[in-house]
């Protein structure tokens, strides 16, 4: 495997920390989170980042204790290999990030999959629009003659 240097500044350092953030959150199992927990799972999952950040002095530390926190059975992002190909200044500065700024980093993570959510949203309505119009021009068929009407739709 090709080792993947990532340049060391903060516009990288942040994208790594969300991307790690978020890496985590959509391998959290659903299934095993009920009703009630829901509802404040973004907070749980903030204080559960702040903790595991600052108790630990590794990134891989930092992952493999949030993970156990958010009982995450199987790591499966590219960023946390990619992350730990990386030199360990590097890690640390995204391990200091995360510690210091993780209420705004959740947040982002959060915004960043309620637009997600709405662009599938979006993209499932206009698929299921366009099957619509799919369907009403299978009820009219142009023939040489004129027009024929489909009576089986």
């Amino acid at each position: 495997m090709d080792k993947v240097k990532i340049d060391f500044n903060e516009e990288n350092i942040r994208q790594v920390a969300i991307e790690t953030i978020y890496g985590i959150w959509s391998c959290i199992d659903w299934d095993k989170v009920d009703t009630r927990r829901a509802y404040g799972i973004w907070d749980e999952f903030g204080n559960k980042i702040k903790a595991a950040a600052m108790t630990t002095n590794s990134y891989e530390k930092f992952v493999e204790k949030l993970a156990r926190k958010m009982d995450v059975r199987s790591l499966r992002h590219s960023i946390f290999s990619k992350t730990n190909q990386q030199s360990d200044e590097f890690k640390q500065a995204v391990l200091k990030l995360i510690r210091e700024e993780t209420l705004q980093l959740v947040l982002e993570v959060r915004l960043n999959n309620e637009a997600r959510k709405e662009m599938k949203q979006a993209l499932e309505e206009k698929e299921r629009q366009q099957k619509e119009l799919q369907e009403r021009d299978r009820q009219v068929t142009f023939t040489n003659k004129g027009v024929k009407l489909n009576e089986e739709y």
